[in-house]
């Protein structure tokens, strides 16, 4: 018989698939979970000790995992006057950018790869090197796509 999760459960479930997927993202585990936690906080901001409770983790651990997302302008505080705690939520205008940056690294990508082809110019596996001009091609559609689109968003969301 299947028991019912609470709400808690549910949502410590969804904090851990979504850390998996920032880690994937380049983010360490905590930060990816400190981030996730933050992206389902109700209220939208928690203090250091709700954080920490939440993951039961270290109080170096979340302060690392806080400092380093500010630092990317992902999370920011916040306070409330008469409170002298800090309350962290997730800095959407900052995050967005974030996206965008990171999007726009798939020009960088077709750099790095044009730059192999020149270094195997006298390579004798031409199949290979067709394969990486190929790659330099989707990077720089995929470039042209994206730019197109950042450019629409950004015009649409002013």
């Amino acid at each position: 018989m299947a028991t019912k999760k609470t709400k808690l459960e549910k949502r410590q479930e969804m904090v851990e698939r979504m850390g998996v997927y920032f880690e994937q993202t380049g983010l360490t585990p905590m930060h990816g979970r400190v981030f996730a936690y933050l992206l389902l906080a109700e209220p939208p901001h928690k203090d250091f000790y709700d954080i920490q409770e939440f993951l039961k983790a270290s109080k170096s651990a979340i302060s690392t995992a806080l400092k380093y997302l500010m630092e990317k302008k992902m999370v920011k505080y916040m306070t409330f006057s008469g409170d002298r705690r800090r309350y962290f939520q997730v800095d959407m205008e900052g995050w967005l950018e974030a996206n965008k940056i990171a999007i726009k690294g798939v020009a960088t990508m077709k750099t790095l790869v044009q730059e192999v082809l020149v270094a195997r110019s006298d390579s004798k596996f031409l199949g290979f090197n067709e394969e990486l001009e190929k790659m330099v091609r989707f990077n720089e559609e995929l470039r042209v796509a994206l730019d197109v689109f950042i450019t629409r968003w950004d015009k649409e969301n002013a």
